[in-house]
Order: structure tokens, then C-alpha cells, then sequence
């Protein structure tokens, strides 16, 4: 009887350890499809290990990479996995590139007299040739890049020993005043069309020389400063001393500002820095100039879907690689749980890094077309791009990503992307349903090399998302822009972003009152040094509902905190240091921006497609069913209340009535830091500013930021 007994409990022990086993598949870059997939004979592919590990599905799967370059020529799809991970082989070195190798042999002096002559004398015996097409692939060229166009992977890009290098542009590295326009082109944001070619004049005689513009393009801020652009060159009159583009720009031509710029790309005349290239996509080829000294490798970016795309799965991680040289983004994912892109490395890419969430494509229109031009739009939105997003969450509040839920990227290092860091989605805004979603101890720099405004570090939308101990710096444009409801930012670093743009914020979000719940608390906001008009936090027309805590801003923008004429913004336990004025506060929703509160326009759209008078958004909001009484027109219930003013040219902006103020402490004296040149060391036990403010919380200030060491 004991024997029968013991070989029952033998026996229902082995079934519950087969059905939590936990199995190991191998790959490895010298290894075969047809192997074992074992650490003695392991798979060459990841698709391989990913079909074997669909036969143990209920059970955990390890696939473990061995050291090596994965190159990748189409997608490896994840789709329908749970308790799966992917990860090195014991801590070694693994990278997947989505591009082509070259050695430097393939580089051949350039035989083609007629571009010979189109180069500058000094550089033509040192232009070298690229046929990629004779290396059996083909190079993607150019394309329309900017501010309110539909964001798609970059053009082919040439890397050398992991540095990207700059396609041939004048001026080499600033960019010159746009001069008198004499036609501003269509201006599609305005709906007005056949109005022609835009055309400008130039200010410097460079442009003169330029006697052939076959593959030319011009870059640069033609309407606002917060708004790039990159178009064909048409033409140049030096006769006339003007520019001709090929196609409209979202908001046309203008000049006069300072942030009104321009300068041009991929010319062979140009050519006169080591890096630089020109692309001929039509002939297969690239035009380099070496860099100076010996150098090891060139690798051209191809492949324009993502490296990863992740779907349908629970309890998947990509763990411990490199993603780099490829058009598109690092990895895409949706419809998933608890899946997590941890301890990775993704650069040099020239799309995004990360995409939690579907985007969207118009349908009835040049995916490349400026903005708003009315095309329909898929239902359920696209996998696999960016697209036409931005547009989509503009003109539909409630659309959901798909981005399933507690799905995050955490303790990666992302830069030298193209076209922004992570899109975070998730949540769905009709009834206020968190996703938990999530960006975590990462650091994220110099990723704007293809689109330079509105693509931040990190772009989150949706509901209930979270982006903790950040740090992100080295853009042009913006840190963080926010769409949607609850979410949290928080111990985050951000310095030395909106460099280039004018009238932008480091964290943005607007044009929307239902969009509330937010919450930035402990973020260190520094060195945001700009010609033109930059913020650190800004709420712009009309935005209301944030709450910003604990935060440091140190040399924060000229406008450190901008409220647009918004209402029901707090600001508690805040230090400001060494800026011109801390806050400016306008009644913009009383003038410029008036109509956008005018029977039917675009704020009662949006309150009345989210019911905000109703729950779940009267509940979860309670001043928000009450925003049309007592003049919504005119700022109101921001809360500024218990905050350090150290070294601050004005406290105000604006109207004292705009604000509610109460137990701030305004110094010029030392309230107490240890070291007022790095206020970050925090405060002496015995500062001022306890004594000053009644209930003044200390920060932790050693908490904020990104942990990881820099590579």
C-alpha cells in the first residue's frame, strides 16, 4: 500500500514538474536551423528557437543567445508567447544590426567626371564611391521629414565604428536666416492650396554655386519655431538669389523671426567635412569622404520595420542586447502583458527606439503630406509605425493604442535615434482604465538626429503610465510630451533638451481640460539655455489638472513654468534657482487663442466626447463638471503654494489673480543649500527653508535621475 502511495506522489510530482519545466534553446551566429538548438549544437536564428519553443507552450522558455552579430533582413516576430525570455548566453556580447557591413576596400575613388566637377576641388581625390546595389542591396533614399507629417523610417544612413555620420549640408553645423518670401507655398494647416512653389530668398552667396540640386533637400524652421521641416530643393535663381521648394510645408513660408532658419542637405558640392555622404538612392550609390585616420568598419542602415515586434504575448522579455543600424525602430509592441525591453542597448536607428502601441496612416493621402488634410482613418489603428499618430490622438480623444497593459522599458540606454526615444501608450481614455505602462531607469540622449521637433525623449499617451528615474538630455526639441489622463512622472533628470525650438517646454502637454491627473514629482528640470523661448513644465492653451511636487529647476529656460491659460494646476514643494522669473501666467484663452472656448469649438469637442460631466470624469475630477462657470476664459485655481525662490529675477509673469499664492519664501540670501552652485547636494539640516516654509518636505534629491552607468 506505501508503495502505491509513494509512486502516486512520484508520479504527480513528475506531472507538475513537466508542467513547470522550464526549457532551454540556444542560438548562436555559427550555428544551424537544422542543429538541436542546444548549447552544443544551437539554432542560427532567433525565428528558429522561437518556432521550437511554440511546442512548449504552458511552460517557461529561455532562449539564449550566443555572443555575436545577429544581422536582421526582415522582423522577428514575437506573437502568442507566455513566460519567455531572450536574453545572451551567460553575459555575452550579443548585437542585432538591420543593415549591411562594408569593409573599407569597397570604398573606389569616384569615376564619373561630371560629379567629379560638381565637388569642390580639394576634397575630389578624396570623395570615395559606395555601389551598395553591386553589394546586392538597395538603399532607401530621402524623404519629407517635420513637424505634422506622417513620421516613417528614416532613409538608408552610413555609420563608421558606430558613429553616425552627416549627410554633406550647408552650413556645416548652424543654419542661416530665411530671407524675403516671395510666395509661401500652399499652407496645408490653413487649407489653403494652389497657391504655388515656395520660394524665398537667400542672404549669403554659397547657394549660387549650387548649379545642379538633383537629390537636394532643404531643412529647417520655415513657419514657427517650434516646427520643423525637411523638403526637396527645387530650384535656385542665382540670378534672383532665391530658393524654390518642391512641396508645401504644414504652415508655409515665413522670415523675419530669428528662429526662422534654413540650411541644405545631400548636396555633392557640400562635400568638404571627413563624415560626410550624399545619397543617390536612385543609382544604388553613396559619396563619402573618409574621416581622417584608419578606421574599421562601415555599416549602411536597411531594414525599415521593426527589429522586434511583440504581440499578443504575457510575460515576455527582451533582455541584454544591442539594436542598432536599422531605418526603423528597435521594438514594437502591442496587445501584450507584463512584457519588459530590459537592460538593452538601441541606437543608431533612425526611427524610435521603443513603440508600446499601434499608430496610424491616413488613407486617402501622401503618407509624406504635411498634416489635417482630412483622409480617413483605419479604425482600429496600424501596427508596426508611428505614422500618423500625433494627428489621430489630435483629432480622435478616445482612440486606443492597443497597447496592452503593465508593459514597460526599463534600465536601457537609447541614443542616436532618429525620430524620438520611446512612444509609451496604453490606457483607454472613454473610461479612465489605466495600462501601467512604463519607462524605468533609462537614459535617453541625441534622439532627434532625422526629426528635430515633437518627437521627445519620451512621447506618452493614453491613461495611468509612468515614467520613473529617467534622464534625458542632448535634443533640440522637447523631453517629454503628454496626451491623455493620470499619468506619472517622477525622479527624472532632464537638462540641455529644446535647444533649438522656440516656444516648446521640456515636459509638454496641452489644448485639452479633460486631460488631468497628472502628476511630476522629484524631477530635476536644469540647464535649458536657448535663444528663444523655452519652459520647463508647460501647460499650453488652455491645459489644466497637473500637479508638480518636489521638483528642482535650476537654470531652467527662460520661462522655467508657463501656464497657457489654464486652470486647477498646482504647484507645491518646489525650488526654484537662478532664473529670470518662475512662472508666467496669461489669459491667452481671452485673446489669441478665444475661439478655442467659443460655442462649438474645439475645448467643448473635447470635454463633451469624454461625458466630463459625468463619471467617470466628473468622479475622478470633481472641479472639471464645473469648468464653463465663472468665465473659463480667464485662469483660475492655480495653486502656487509652499515653494523656494533662490536667485529669481521676478516671481511672476502675469496677473497675482491669476495664481493663488501661500507660504512661499523669495531670497536672495543662501536658504541653506550645501552648495548653492550645485543645489542638487541638497540642504543642511539646519536650512532656512524649514524654518520659512511651514511644512516644506525635503527632496530626494540622491533618488533622482537614471542609475545606470553611461556606456
Amino acid at each position: 500500500m506505501k508503495k502505491r502511495i509513494y509512486a502516486l506522489l512520484a508520479g504527480l510530482f513528475f506531472f507538475c514538474a513537466q508542467s513547470n519545466a522550464n526549457h532551454l534553446i540556444v542560438v548562436s551566429p555559427k550555428g544551424s536551423d537544422k542543429a538541436l538548438g542546444t548549447v552544443e549544437r544551437p539554432f542560427l536564428t532567433v525565428e528558429r528557437a522561437l518556432s521550437e519553443a511554440k511546442k512548449y507552450a504552458g511552460d517557461t522558455v529561455d532562449i539564449r543567445l550566443r555572443g555575436g552579430i545577429y544581422r536582421l533582413s526582415e522582423t522577428v516576430r514575437v506573437t502568442g508567447f507566455e513566460n519567455l525570455t531572450i536574453a545572451p548566453y551567460r553575459q555575452e556580447k550579443v548585437s542585432f544590426e538591420g543593415g549591411i557591413s562594408i569593409a573599407p576596400k569597397w570604398l573606389r575613388p569616384v569615376g564619373n567626371r561630371d560629379l567629379l566637377e560638381r565637388m569642390r576641388p580639394e576634397v575630389r581625390e578624396r570623395v570615395r564611391e559606395i555601389d551598395v546595389r553591386a553589394l546586392g542591396a538597395s538603399l532607401s533614399g530621402i524623404v519629407p521629414k517635420g513637424f505634422g507629417r506622417v513620421a516613417m523610417p528614416a532613409w538608408s544612413e552610413l555609420f563608421i565604428d558606430g558613429v553616425p555620420q552627416q549627410i554633406a549640408r550647408w552650413p556645416n553645423d548652424s543654419t542661416v536666416l530665411i530671407g524675403k518670401v516671395h510666395c509661401t507655398g500652399d499652407i496645408p494647416r490653413n487649407h489653403q492650396t494652389r497657391i504655388g512653389d515656395p520660394v524665398f530668398e537667400y542672404l549669403e552667396e554659397r547657394p549660387s554655386e549650387w548649379h545642379n540640386v538633383e537629390n537636394a533637400w532643404i531643412a529647417g524652421y520655415f513657419g514657427y519655431g517650434y516646427a520643423d521641416d525637411m523638403i526637396p530643393l527645387k530650384a535656385v535663381n542665382a540670378a534672383k538669389k532665391t530658393i524654390t521648394g518642391g512641396i508645401p510645408t504644414l504652415y508655409g513660408f515665413r522670415s523675419g523671426e530669428p528662429f526662422l532658419r534654413w540650411y541644405a542637405l545631400n548636396l555633392l558640392e557640400e562635400i568638404d567635412m571627413p563624415g560626410e555622404y550624399v545619397i543617390d538612392a536612385q543609382a544604388g550609390k553613396l559619396y563619402l569622404f573618409p574621416p581622417e585616420g584608419k578606421f574599421k568598419e562601415i555599416r549602411i542602415s536597411l531594414l525599415g520595420t521593426p527589429m522586434f515586434s511583440i504581440s499578443e504575448c504575457r510575460n515576455v522579455t527582451l533582455r541584454g542586447v544591442t539594436l542598432e543600424y536599422a531605418r526603423g525602430m528597435g521594438v514594437y509592441i502591442e496587445r501584450s502583458e507584463y512584457t519588459r525591453v530590459d537592460s538593452c542597448v538601441i541606437r543608431n536607428l533612425g526611427y524610435v527606439g521603443v513603440c508600446i502601441g499601434r499608430g496610424d496612416l491616413p488613407q486617402n493621402a501622401d503618407i509624406y503630406y504635411a498634416s489635417h488634410d482630412g483622409s480617413r482613418k483605419h479604425p482600429d489603428g496600424v501596427p508596426e509605425v508611428i505614422g500618423n499618430l500625433s494627428n489621430r490622438l489630435y483629432d480622435d480623444r478616445l482612440f486606443d493604442r492597443q497597447a496592452g497593459r503593465n508593459n514597460g522599458v526599463s534600465n536601457c540606454l537609447i541614443y542616436q535615434v532618429g525620430s524620438g526615444g520611446v512612444s509609451l501608450g496604453g490606457g483607454q481614455r472613454k473610461t479612465l482604465t489605466p495600462a501601467g505602462n512604463y519607462v524605468e531607469n533609462c537614459r535617453i540622449y541625441d534622439f532627434n538626429r532625422v526629426e528635430r521637433s515633437y518627437r521627445p525623449g519620451i512621447d506618452m499617451d493614453g491613461v495611468g503610465n509612468r515614467i520613473s528615474h529617467c534622464e534625458i538630455f542632448d535634443a533640440p526639441s522637447m523631453a517629454i510630451l503628454i496626451k491623455g489622463n493620470d499619468h506619472l512622472i517622477e525622479y527624472c533628470d532632464i537638462h540641455h533638451v529644446c535647444q533649438e525650438v522656440d516656444d516648446q517646454g521640456a515636459i509638454y502637454y496641452g489644448r485639452d481640460p479633460s486631460e488631468r491627473g497628472m502628476k511630476v514629482r522629484y524631477c530635476y528640470l536644469h540647464h535649458l539655455a536657448s535663444a528663444h523661448r523655452v519652459s520647463a513644465t508647460y501647460h499650453d492653451d488652455g491645459a489644466c489638472g497637473m500637479e508638480v511636487y518636489g521638483c528642482l529647476y535650476y537654470k531652467a529656460g527662460t520661462i522655467p513654468v508657463l501656464i497657457g491659460g489654464g486652470h486647477d494646476n498646482v504647484y507645491r514643494n518646489n525650488i526654484f534657482v537662478d532664473v529670470p522669473f518662475a512662472f508666467h501666467i496669461d489669459n491667452r484663452m481671452e485673446g489669441w487663442s478665444r475661439s478655442s472656448l467659443d460655442k462649438g469649438g474645439i475645448v467643448e469637442q473635447r470635454l463633451n466626447v469624454v461625458h466630463y460631466d459625468r463619471p467617470p470624469y466628473a468622479t475622478a475630477y470633481p472641479l472639471l463638471p464645473h469648468y464653463w462657470e465663472n468665465n473659463p476664459r480667464v485662469p483660475r485655481n492655480n495653486v502656487i503654494s509652499g515653494n523656494l525662490f533662490y536667485k529669481v529675477g521676478s516671481i511672476l509673469r502675469g496677473k497675482l489673480a491669476w495664481g493663488e499664492w501661500s507660504n512661499n519664501y523669495i531670497t536672495s540670501l543662501n536658504p541653506g543649500f550645501k552648495d548653492p552652485e550645485d543645489p542638487k547636494q541638497g540642504f543642511r539640516p539646519d536650512a532656512a527653508v524649514y524654518e520659512r516654509i511651514n511644512g516644506f518636505h525635503p527632496i530626494p534629491f540622491a533618488e533622482i535621475g537614471c542609475h545606470l552607468s553611461l556606456e
